[in-house]
């Protein structure tokens, strides 16, 4: 681990490595079944439980290894709280999980880990971008009275596609924008 007044990014994750990608060991660090991400022991609230992550981690490891960029210490601890997590989190948060990484590295590694296509954002609102695991089945809906996020099936959103394709000629593209709804509660408090 970079020692915490190590705030050089990732020039500093080179300690112990000789160059020796073969004998470099990397846990799998996807969450137990039947339990949900938590972070500082408190289970989240929008922790996208059962979310289908179609890219498994040891792929995204190949893929970042085949992109051209180093895998070094800080990215590999990124990677793996981005996939333990399941669910979006912003640059911000990732920079405050990890204080002992440069806030640098953390913006660095994402856009190396987007362009490798194993994370991908959305933009949830006037907020930062959230990133989350490339490959999930979900759109993120969020409300525009009080900003509460929920994840809905893609597929829930595959006869409107259809309909938009068949009758105006156009492809819905889901994913990097949220939806603007409002939710039930904000409905009924006349919010």
């Amino acid at each position: 681990m970079i020692g915490a007044g190590d705030r050089s990014g990732d020039s500093g994750d080179r300690s112990g490595d000789s160059g020796d990608r073969s004998a470099t060991l990397i846990r799998d660090p996807r969450p137990r079944p039947g339990r949900r991400p938590t972070l500082g022991g408190v289970t989240e609230p929008h922790a996208a439980v059962g979310v289908d992550r179609t890219l498994a981690f040891p792929d995204a490891l190949e893929r970042l290894r085949g992109s051209g960029g180093r895998l070094t210490r800080a990215r590999r601890l990124l990677l793996e709280d981005l996939y333990s997590m399941g669910r979006r989190v912003t640059a911000e948060e990732l920079a405050e999980r990890h204080a002992d990484i440069d806030p640098a590295t953390v913006y660095r590694s994402l856009a190396h880990f987007e362009e490798a296509g194993v994370v991908e954002h959305v933009h949830l609102g006037h907020g930062p971008a959230a990133y989350r695991w490339a490959g999930t089945t979900t759109v993120a809906a969020v409300c525009e009275s009080c900003g509460a996020v929920v994840d809905i099936p893609s597929d829930e959103l595959d006869a409107l596609a259809a309909r938009l394709d068949e009758k105006y000629g156009l492809h819905l593209a889901l994913g990097h924008f949220a939806l603007s709804v409002r939710c039930q509660a904000c409905i009924t408090q006349g919010v």
